[in-house]
């Protein structure tokens, strides 16, 4: 586990960057053959994108309810995008079986959102929290505020 930093940081990070989520939802319990391979799909994929030349900075899986969330963060959309795309990784092959068996019989959801965010445009805060989001994807630095009433420090981005 995760050792935990007491006290406020920060993400240290002045580049532009992309959040991309991505999820697979179980519309029909029943149906585990549609949807169990969707869902082994994913370890396989985040294994893949450990070789830090792919772009993808970190990532974090989310269960909620019927959904599998991940969120990652990416160095860009080109970067993602060239992963989405390559014959060569695992992406292409998970995408056209999907679309073979499943596709749009309703059985298992599938979405993703992309946010591009521009260098400076993001704001960040831990307390008493091990590595976490943005901050772990990237690095971290102390908060120069830690007095929620003093508006007039740098917080570590948008203001």
């Amino acid at each position: 586990m995760a050792k935990v930093r007491p006290g406020r940081v920060v993400a240290d990070h002045d580049e532009d960057l992309v959040v991309f989520t991505v999820g697979v939802r179980i519309n029909k319990l029943w149906k585990v053959g549609r949807w169990l391979p969707v869902l082994a799909s994913i370890p396989k994929m985040l294994r893949e994108l450990e070789d830090p030349e792919l772009g993808l900075l970190d990532s974090r899986v989310m269960v909620g309810g019927r959904v599998v969330a991940v969120v990652q963060y990416w160095r860009s959309a080109e970067h993602l995008e060239r992963y989405a795309h390559s014959q060569v990784h695992s992406h292409r092959g998970f995408w056209k079986r999907f679309n073979r068996e499943v596709k749009d019989n309703g059985d298992v959801g599938l979405w993703h959102e992309l946010y591009r965010v521009p260098a400076g445009a993001h704001e960040t805060s831990y307390v008493n929290m091990p590595p976490y989001g943005l901050a772990k994807a990237t690095k971290e630095k102390d908060a120069a505020r830690t007095d929620p009433d003093d508006h007039h420090h740098e917080t570590g981005g948008v203001h």
